[in-house]
């Protein structure tokens, strides 16, 4: 989705927070593609290895699965059965697009709501690697589950908005917002 001026303030708040997690998440993928390196090059060149460095790997796909879910949802990379749904009109399209941003959101409350039990736990412990050598901060690796959701909720909540504008102003006959090159949803078959 592209932010527009004529996207309402709501929407491109939201946005920008979802945007700003995505580069969080890209930035965690570059790192990852650095240590994956790093430990293939120590391990067959020089022979050795770090425990810590291999945890660091699993670790960095934490915030790329969990930040990147909501930025792939806002730019509309999420996968989508679309045989049925490009054949429906742009109201029937919304309405299913808010439906499924509700279940979303329900679905990401409900999520953050059992996981922070979990994260609480796990920082009060202190939680840490079982292994020799590991990394000590497990309970940071453990908070990116509510986070990640927070984001996909707060995602689905822009994406509502967004559906419900959309089925309003269908009623009314006119567009959702002013410009011709306001926001549109793209799906991965697009």
């Amino acid at each position: 989705m592209k932010s527009t001026r004529t996207e309402p303030l709501p929407d491109r708040v939201l946005g920008l927070v979802v945007d700003i997690a995505g580069w969080g998440a890209a930035i965690s993928g570059l790192a990852l593609v650095l240590v994956v390196g790093g430990n293939v090059l120590l391990r067959y060149l020089f022979n050795s290895g770090s425990v810590a460095m291999q945890e660091l790997e699993w670790h960095l796909v934490s915030p790329i699965a969990l930040m990147g879910m909501a930025y792939g949802m806002r730019h509309g990379g999420h996968v989508r059965v679309d045989f049925l749904y490009e054949r429906l009109g742009p109201r029937a399209q919304a309405i299913i697009d808010l439906f499924s941003a509700v279940l979303m959101a329900v679905l990401g409350a409900a999520l953050i709501w059992f996981s922070i039990p979990y994260v609480e736990q796990s920082i009060m412990m202190g939680e840490g690697s079982p292994d020799p050598g590991g990394l000590p901060y497990r309970f940071l690796l453990k908070a990116f589950i509510p986070i990640g959701f927070g984001l996909l909720l707060i995602q689905a909540i822009a994406q509502g908005l967004m559906n419900y504008r959309q089925i309003v102003a269908g009623n009314r006959g006119e567009p959702a917002f002013d410009a011709p090159d306001a926001v549109t949803q793209t799906g991965a078959g697009d």
